[in-house]
């Protein structure tokens, strides 16, 4: 008698394809239905099962069939597992047969029944229906392996494998909430783990001190139209989330689908995980961040655990035999990619504004001029790049304002000086104070008293303690954890590019908001994304000239280390300097700010192998904006955050220009063109 397998070979398609041919268990295209049945035809002995179809009484082959049950025709996770059955089976002495059970449970026990109780069937793997049908009134009938995927059946002994979805969805909600994400909603469609979903979306919440909003969660949509209502609801009023988070696979095509049509970008204004992960994820646009489950492993250890059972001959529901089933829970992966953004969040939690929210109407700026204001900046420390070009972005708006710019000091990171210098400009008393605190602490009063005289407030990058956005213009930096996303993906392409597997990160050890949520954002994406890639430790610095000291020390505890992240230059050309003394100048740093010194190194093939660039220019323009904002009275927002550039060897003269506004130096176009790595083009 022929099997399944000689007309899967026959008609050239596989088993699961004839069986659901024969049995109209699932849509098949016409071309591929019409070669199936010819090529069953064609057969002397067509198999059993077939035979049955046309009312033909030939008995089964004994034990040569391994049922699989599918219980969600729009569930991708059960399709991907049932191809790994298939494929674990394949070079064994059985033939899968898939199967889709409707809730109808008369016609369920017309398709199963009869393949039971003729001995065919050595074992089944099923996942439960929603009412347990399948295990408790059929499958339970009969003594037959049963390996059950998905959960536990209260009353019925088999062998349990399923996935940490709780865990999972903890694991999206922590990415989101690290991403600086709080509104997120829940959509679920009350199958697959749903509420085990829930559960994890719930104690992510609770353990960050985010509150549960009803509101927000819809963990019963039944089809698209719900979908498509429930997001008219969610993203329509005032409070709408700023993420979501798609428990099932069956709700991800028509949210994607809404996002589409309603022209919301994704992720500007929605971010975006589902759980499932799915073949077309990667492709879409923009491609879309999972949780994976192990489909691979499920499919492996569901058919390795019911071939033991059927070898041994230890069947289901046998009370003597409780002890020996086992429950294997497989963990979660996330797949972090293009749907998920970070919000930049201000010093108070607060969402990073965009410096085009400000820019004011030329009839605004007439009435500026006319006021013949006066403005001071006191800078923690000057010389540098990033000084100056702020103070470039903030002459040259101020002058199309008609603001007169009449003191720069230099605090030289000094907080006993700076303080001095704040006092001393209040004789001065200009209109507009613009500053970055040396010392959130030790500079403190001194602000205070800023913000007691007449003087408007636009700080910079950080926010002294005891102030509140009352009591200032707005903080203006780069949008810090962009800044940390870039360097974090800048090391770990680097590493993975070069087969490097050990680094360190140099971080501030100082409350500090924006370096803080600088270095976790770094931290998030090297765990996240590079999880392969080890972290010897963290080594933490309060003053750039301890760095040396340490940075020798870390390498001697850990001569393993080839790569370093280091939160900006200043640390990073002190952690370049300790390298090359100790030899080690193969180990590669990624770190943020571009100056002189570090595009030097990597035009000339350096260690320094990426940084990300703020844009201090513009970070100024918006400065003199919200100032401007601010003499005017109007509201301006307490945080505007300015993104960052990432720069590599690549478009390092590029980039140059746009941050600097002018050309490369004659000498770092000379190192580009002595360095037989790269090589320059014209445009550069």
């Amino acid at each position: 008698m022929a099997t399944i397998n000689d007309i899967a070979k026959k008609a050239n398609v596989s088993t699961s394809t004839v069986s659901h041919v024969v049995n109209k268990t699932r849509f098949v295209s016409p071309e591929l239905v019409e070669r199936v049945e010819r090529a069953i035809a064609e057969l002397d002995h067509p198999p059993n099962f077939v035979i049955k179809k046309t009312s033909q009484k030939v008995p089964l082959e004994v034990g040569k069939y391994i049922l699989i049950l599918l219980t969600d025709q729009g569930s991708n996770f059960q399709r991907q597992v049932e191809r790994q059955v298939e494929l674990h089976l394949k070079n064994t002495e059985y033939t899968p047969i898939a199967m889709k059970c409707i809730d109808d449970v008369a016609a369920i026990e017309g398709f199963i029944k009869p393949l039971l109780e003729s001995d065919s069937v050595s074992g089944v793997i099923v996942f439960p229906d929603d009412n347990n049908i399948l295990l408790r009134q059929i499958l339970g009938k009969h003594k037959v392996p049963v390996v059950v995927l998905g959960h536990e059946v209260e009353g019925y002994l088999a062998d349990v494998i399923s996935s940490d979805t709780a865990g999972g969805a903890f694991k999206a909600m922590k990415h989101l909430i690290n991403k600086g994400h709080e509104r997120i909603a829940f959509l679920g469609s009350g199958k697959e783990g749903s509420s085990m979903r829930l559960d994890g979306y719930k104690k992510c919440l609770e353990e960050y001190g985010i509150s549960y909003r009803e509101n927000y969660v819809f963990s019963s949509l039944e089809n698209e139209r719900q979908v498509f209502d429930t997001l008219d609801q969610l993203l329509s009023g005032a409070e709408m989330p700023t993420a979501i988070f798609a428990a099932n696979y069956a709700v991800v095509v028509p949210l994607l689908k809404y996002v589409e049509a309603h022209n919301i970008l994704c992720p500007d204004e929605i971010s975006i995980v589902s759980f499932n992960n799915f073949e077309w994820a990667p492709l879409h646009s923009p491609a879309i961040t999972t949780i994976e489950q192990d489909v691979e492993e499920t499919g492996r250890l569901a058919v390795a655990t019911l071939l033991q059972r059927v070898q041994n001959q230890e069947y289901a529901n046998l009370p003597v035999n409780k002890n020996i089933y086992q429950h294997h829970q497989l963990g979660t992966q996330i797949a972090v990619r293009s749907s998920t953004g970070g919000i930049g969040r201000g010093p108070f939690g607060e969402r990073a504004a965009q410096a085009g929210e400000i820019i004011l109407s030329e009839s605004e700026v007439e009435a500026l001029r006319q006021k013949k204001l006066t403005a001071a900046i006191c800078f923690h420390y000057a010389g540098k790049a990033w000084m100056e070009l702020h103070q470039r972005g903030i002459r040259d708006v101020f002058d199309n304002l008609g603001i007169s710019l009449i003191s720069v000091t230099d605090a030289h990171f000094d907080s006993e000086l700076q303080c001095r210098q704040l006092d001393s400009l209040q004789i001065l008393k200009p209109d507009i104070v613009i500053a970055i605190p040396t010392d959130n602490q030790k500079t403190s009063a001194a602000f205070k008293r800023v913000v007691d005289s007449d003087s408007k407030l636009v700080l910079i990058t950080n926010v002294p303690d005891g102030l509140t956005p009352d009591d200032y213009v707005t903080c203006v930096s780069v949008n810090e954890r962009s800044h940390g996303q870039n360097m974090g993906h800048g090391l770990g392409e680097y590493m993975s590019k070069h087969n490097l597997k050990n680094y360190g990160m140099v971080i501030y050890d100082a409350n500090f908001y924006a370096t803080n949520q600088r270095d976790n954002a770094a931290k998030q994406v090297m765990s996240e994304e590079y999880p392969e890639l080890h972290l010897c430790q963290d080594l933490k610095f309060t003053n750039e000239e301890e760095v040396y000291k340490k940075t020798c020390e870390f390498v001697n505890r850990y001569p393993e280390v080839e790569a370093f992240y280091v939160s900006w230059d200043g640390p990073a050309m002190e952690v370049l300097a300790a390298l090359s003394d100790m030899g080690r100048s193969e180990v590669a740093i990624i770190t943020s700010d571009l100056d002189s010194a570090d595009a030097l190194n990597m035009a000339k093939g350096g260690m320094i192998k990426m940084l990300s660039a703020q844009c201090p220019y513009e970070q100024g323009q918006a400065i003199a904006w919200a100032a401007g904002n601010a003499m005017l009275g109007k509201k301006t927002p307490s945080f505007i955050g300015v993104e960052p550039v990432s720069v590599t060897p690549d478009n390092l003269l590029k980039s140059w220009k746009r941050i600097f506004k002018e050309n490369p130096s004659a000498e770092l176009v000379q190192a580009f063109k002595e360095n037989p790595n790269y090589v320059t083009t014209e445009e550069d």
